[in-house]
């Protein structure tokens, strides 16, 4: 949701009472933006006056993560009635009675973080948050809320019913995550599976492999691959992504599951390809002729590519640096002026992630 300045909250208050309570949540998140009725004459500086409530949020609306509404529910649901989309692409939205008593998650509890949010202003206000998302409510895991919580993406995000209802009604979920990202929170609501995957469903597949799922099982992403580039100067963004694309189209690879872009260090100013790190929002990083050169086991080496960049192999050794030595899913594949390698790593979750930089590459 690269549309929205991520992290960013708008703040909005119609009544002096509304104002008063805007004021304190503006201290706590000093990055908030401030929206005020244009009649409130008395107004922290830097807060941005609207005649109509409605014209307003329209305009600001995608462009936050998130908002708090200091106003009656109803005012706020005739406002963003127009402008929803989707649980995935709607930004958090939170109403607060003028007195801050209550804190109300409306609009995006779990995915867009408007539980988490509700709960937050509700502790600064000393007021009561107000969830009504059905997990809460029974106390069982909510399966979208804790795969973004690790920074996991998900695919077939319809599925995510699925398994809340199966949470809610008892019925057993299965679920295959051989590097155990889930283990912790899901091991008593889940059953663990090995291949071949059950045919029934509901389950939480947690892999990078792209393959067909029934519509009832989430396909959860790690970022576990590595895809080396190498590419002729000047090549487009264009032709850099569909390449790309087609590669994991081919060899049924997630997307989402990419953690980084590896090439030659000489490489990583080129406009293409970081416009194309840029469009997936994934890091490019530029390894050193040294290390892509220490890489002994590349199944490709190119003499052609040793004359123009001095090491044998550029998108396969940067692939396997990239993926901390990992295993090579995909050998290079040529495709006009681009080559592309993927490694695959063990997944660990953040903070337990092995240092896979070095000191003598560059990442942007």
């Amino acid at each position: 949701m690269k549309s929205k300045a991520r992290g960013s909250l708008a703040v909005w208050a119609l009544t002096p009472g509304g104002m008063r309570v805007a004021e304190r949540l503006a201290a706590e998140f000093p990055e908030a933006a401030l929206f005020a009725g244009a009649s409130l004459l008395e107004r922290p500086p830097g807060t941005v006056p609207f005649d109509r409530l409605g014209a307003a949020v329209a305009r600001e609306f995608s462009r936050h993560a998130a908002h708090v509404f200091i106003m009656a529910s109803g005012i706020v649901v005739r406002a963003i009635a127009p402008l929803i989309k989707n649980k995935l692409a709607d930004p958090a939205v939170v109403v607060v009675d003028s007195q801050g008593a209550f804190a109300i998650s409306l609009l995006s509890g779990h995915v867009g973080g408007a539980n988490a949010l509700a709960r937050k202003v509700a502790e600064i206000l000393g007021g009561t948050a107000v969830v009504t998302t059905a997990t809460d409510g029974a106390g069982v895991p909510a399966v979208d809320e804790l795969a973004r919580g690790l920074g996991l993406a998900m695919d077939n995000t319809r599925a995510i019913k699925a398994v809340s209802m199966a949470f809610l009604t008892g019925v057993p979920v299965w679920r295959y995550d051989p590097w155990g990202v889930l283990d912790v929170p899901l091991a008593e609501w889940t059953l663990g599976v090995e291949p071949p995957l059950p045919e029934e469903d509901p389950g939480i597949f947690v892999h990078h492999e792209d393959r067909g799922l029934s519509e009832n099982v989430l396909a959860v992403r790690p970022c576990s691959l590595a895809v080396g580039v190498g590419c002729n100067s000047g090549t487009s963004e264009e032709e850099l992504t569909s390449v790309v694309r087609a590669v994991f189209k081919e060899h049924r690879l997630a997307l989402a599951s990419i953690r980084l872009f590896g090439t030659h260090e000489d490489k990583i100013f080129e406009p293409g390809l970081l416009e194309m790190g840029a469009a997936f929002d994934r890091p490019v990083e530029g390894f050193a002729k040294e290390l892509l050169a220490s890489v002994k086991n590349v199944p490709n080496p190119s003499e052609v590519v040793e004359q123009h960049m001095g090491v044998k192999s550029v998108c396969e050794a940067a692939a396997m640096l990239g993926a901390s030595g990992g295993e090579l899913l995909v050998p290079k594949v040529k495709s006009g002026n681009v080559t592309v390698a993927v490694a695959a790593m063990p997944f660990t979750l953040p903070e337990q992630d092995p240092e896979h930089h070095h000191s003598s590459h560059h990442g942007h």
